[in-house]
């Protein structure tokens, strides 16, 4: 491809199918958006794979809950420098260093495995440290994007960003499902530690001048209150931190559950599980294609509503369903409705925010979304001892359904954000 003389972008044509894959002009972009799509195949077959470990050794509805609940402890301490880190210092040298901490986790985790010594507390301890890497590494990669592409392709980015989540999304399940079946849950993990080579080969490779830095200077970029301070004086964004955090609590940790729904509900065993989350991931990248096309990012407003309230409604239709093709299905669908109200959220907020305070901002956003998130795993997860699978699923379907519904009555400024948004 010929380059653009400006910025390291390749010229892309005017077509709608190129409008929607036009941050990938940035060469810089580009190495990042392939680095990633290969490291988080890895993390999703860890996820799966660890789900699964922690279901084999206790049974426990309560376990599942509280793995995943451990790894927002270090969250909310670290938050608050997280964001100031990343407004303070370069965003790429922080994640470089975090991706580098993630993949000697994973490697310690296969090695307890492979050898046979894996116990439960193990795991906790790992979720633990896994959380502390993330607190300090997805503030400064939420904000490094903008530097990547600048504001005129940021949602754009934003959208193929979660299309590369949710496409790892798809193929790491399925790879989870049939290495755990073939070679063991020691080889999901080793390979985990092996994909974050292509996410630090990314970085190393970037162009620094292509690097749009943004960077709080002076006394103001000390300030660690500075992000709360202004989410509390705006309501847009406000808004959006609101209605993501009460989603992140109530919805979002359906996939908890999920192994109980492939085993149990479906008589099925971890390939159902994996075919299960890979239709999910398969709903989610259509979704991330819709929502980075031009229409889409036009339309904020009707996406983040449509999605906020579809979501939920289909997540209940999942949990009453006992058909494996309907129960696939329904999931599908989850996916894209998930995608539609994430990453529209996350673009209004990024294109809202100014940028000295971009990475204190998403700093709150994202342990909100991680910590709620972690939360409503636990409490799900104890709902469902409880109660069951169905009882607790359908329960927290119900509720982020009407809290969403009170959310976008509740701030107009919403549509507002979504009508001033630039156009890609």
């Amino acid at each position: 491809m010929r380059r653009a003389s400006h910025g390291g972008r390749t010229p892309v044509g005017g077509t709608a199918l190129a409008s929607t894959f036009q941050a990938l002009r940035h060469r810089n972009f580009r190495l990042w958006f392939y680095g990633q799509l290969t490291s988080l195949v890895g993390t999703w077959m860890q996820t799966i794979a660890q789900n699964w470990l922690v279901y084999e050794l206790t049974g426990s509805a309560r376990e599942l809950g509280l793995v995943n609940f451990v790894g927002a402890i270090p969250l909310v301490p670290l938050t608050l420098y997280a964001g100031a880190i990343a407004d303070r210092f370069s965003k790429r040298r922080i994640i470089f260093l975090m991706q580098a901490a993630m993949m000697v986790l994973a490697f310690i985790l296969a090695a307890l495995c492979w050898t046979g010594v894996v116990q439960v507390w193990h795991v906790l301890v790992l979720a633990f440290l896994l959380g502390a890497a993330q607190a300090l590494d997805t503030p400064a990669r939420q904000a490094f994007v903008v530097e990547l592409v600048g504001k005129e392709d940021l949602s754009n980015a934003i959208a193929l960003n979660s299309g590369i989540f949710h496409g790892a999304r798809v193929i790491g399940p399925a790879v989870a499902g049939i290495l755990v079946a073939s070679v063991g849950l020691s080889g999901a993990f080793f390979l985990n530690g092996v994909s974050f080579l292509a996410v630090l080969g990314a970085l190393f490779f970037m162009d620094a001048a292509l690097i749009r830095r943004a960077r709080a200077e002076g006394k103001g970029g000390d300030d660690l209150l500075g992000g709360a301070r202004y989410i509390q004086g705006n309501r847009a964004p406000q808004g959006i931190v609101l209605l993501i955090s009460l989603s992140a609590l109530l919805a979002m940790p359906y996939h908890v559950l999920i192994p109980i729904f492939a085993k149990e509900m479906l008589g099925g065993g971890a390939g159902t599980y994996g075919a299960l989350m890979s239709a999910a991931g398969v709903g989610a990248v259509l979704g991330s294609l819709f929502s980075a096309s031009a229409w889409a990012v036009r339309r904020k407003r009707t996406v983040l509503t449509a999605g906020s309230l579809s979501f939920p409604f289909l997540l209940l239709a999942f949990s009453l369903s006992r058909a494996y093709a309907a129960s696939v299905a329904f999931l599908t669908a989850v996916g894209f409705a998930f995608v539609l109200q994430s990453a529209t959220a996350n673009s209004l907020l990024q294109t809202i925010v100014p940028d000295h305070l971009r990475g204190r901002v998403m700093a709150i956003y994202v342990s909100l979304f991680l910590g709620l998130m972690r939360v409503g795993s636990l409490l799900v997860g104890l709902l469902a001892a409880a109660t069951s699978a169905t009882a607790a699923l359908a329960a927290a379907a119900v509720a982020s359904l009407l809290a969403g519904a009170a959310v976008l009555a509740k701030y107009p400024e919403l549509r507002q954000a979504g009508r001033t948004a630039p156009p890609v």
